[in-house]
């Protein structure tokens, strides 16, 4: 009897001790939770969920419950879209199991309209020839333009001073082999000027990576198209082709929608009527304020004007002059492919505008003048812009702009468009 009291005793010991290990584990091993449960922002802002005690080995899904509210991505990254509010269930998923962490109820409140930029008043130099400063030579720095708020000590970027244009390559825009085309994305960013989510197609080259940075070239369509003209076009076959051949370096493409309207899709009824005329001008303040933070915010993007581009064809290449003209210190590449009617007071298809310029005015700030690469093309054919884009090359010449200016064989099409952008495009960044 006394034996077995023996192995009792010493059973429960060992119980003991295997039940305090246990017990022991358990308050050593700290539970996943989430830092901040309630959050408040603003449209259009960002804001990570942050987790703490995070397992090595687990997964961690986001779900928001009124996506037209607030999206999340797979990394646990909101953002706010429109007023109202939502809640983010956080969920573990570790080896077959999934469990849920808690949530984050969001709050969303409008944001505050933005001051208008202050307008930016030219005085033109007229001159007989373009001042042109050699690669070698280092460039005067004039006074501080208007409206800027920083005078960088060296202007960037530095424009070729003649630069070689090239024939489209042959097969430009076919898949060839050894050459890698990215990843594409479709995605959207909330417009307060339009008060709606508006579409945006981004291209992120191969091997994307968020611990490097990125140069941006942004993409306008034409104007019956939208955000996917350019990808119609192949745009991501050609960027990944030159790419591939060392002519281009990597770049992330965004292809956003120009049409800065509530109705803004493709062929519209009304497609030389003021109102969708004036809705690509106002795609400018769209582009500052909703556009480029969205991008910047989301991707991996080298910033500044030596690391952002601008291009578009027909009333998209308007559009790029518009933007490249007029915000000077955030661009500092401007491609214009058969840009359309518009930038001067014109007639023409029934419909009269006044000009988002004068010839006078249509000139960068003296500082910009030889620190930006801009180009212009045209077909010799070309029925639809005629002699426009001679018109802005030889304003911005008697203001003294370097920029480069080219026509070729071709009429409003693609040919030309394609030739456009592989001559750009080799000189960028």
């Amino acid at each position: 009897m006394k034996k077995m009291k023996g192995v009792i005793a010493v059973t429960l010991v060992v119980s003991v001790l295997f039940s305090g290990n246990s017990l022991i584990t358990a308050k050593t091993e700290k539970k996943t939770g989430i830092k901040t449960k309630k959050v408040t922002m603003n449209t259009g802002q960002k804001k990570s969920i942050k987790l703490k005690n995070k397992k090595k080995k687990a997964k961690y899904l986001f779900q928001s419950s009124k996506t037209k509210i607030v999206k999340v991505s797979k990394k646990g990254v909101m953002t706010a879209l429109k007023v109202g509010k939502a809640k983010i269930t956080v969920k573990e998923k570790l080896g077959k199991k999934t469990k849920k962490i808690g949530t984050v109820s969001v709050t969303v409140k409008k944001a505050a309209k933005p001051s208008p930029a202050p307008e930016q008043k030219v005085t033109p130099t007229p001159v007989s020839t373009p001042a042109v400063t050699p690669v070698n030579e280092k460039p005067t720095v004039s006074p501080q333009a208007p409206g800027q708020t920083e005078t960088p000590q060296t202007p960037t970027p530095k424009p070729p001073v003649n630069p070689e244009i090239k024939d489209t390559p042959a097969k430009f825009d076919s898949t060839q082999s050894g050459a890698k085309y990215g990843k594409v994305e479709r995605t959207n960013y909330y417009s307060p000027i339009t008060g709606k989510n508006r579409n945006v197609n981004v291209i992120l080259p191969e091997g994307y990576t968020e611990e490097e940075k990125y140069p941006v070239i942004y993409l306008f369509h034409g104007g019956m198209g939208d955000e996917n003209d350019w990808m119609d076009g192949k745009v991501q076959i050609m960027i990944g082709n030159m790419i591939a051949s060392g002519e281009a370096k990597e770049m992330i493409v965004v292809m956003p929608n120009c049409r800065c309207r509530e109705n803004d899709a493709a062929n519209p009824s009304d497609g030389f009527a003021p109102d969708h005329v004036h809705s690509f001008d106002k795609f400018l303040d769209d582009f500052r304020d909703n556009l480029m933070p969205f991008i910047e915010s989301t991707y991996s993007v080298a910033t500044g004007r030596d690391n952002t581009a601008i291009a578009g064809l027909s009333m998209g290449g308007r559009v790029a002059l518009n933007i490249g003209i007029s915000l000077p210190d955030k661009v500092g590449y401007i491609g214009a492919f058969s840009p359309a009617y518009g930038i001067f007071p014109y007639t023409n298809n029934g419909l009269t505008e006044e000009g988002l310029f004068t010839e006078e005015t249509f000139t960068l700030p003296e500082y910009y003048k030889n620190s930006t690469y801009l180009l212009i093309n045209n077909g010799n054919q070309d029925g639809m812009v005629k002699e426009e884009p001679q018109r802005y090359h030889n304003a911005l010449e008697a203001n003294g702009v370097h920029h480069t200016f080219y026509t070729l064989d071709g009429g409003h099409d693609w040919v030309v468009w394609k030739n456009g952008f592989y001559n750009f495009a080799r000189y960028l960044f």
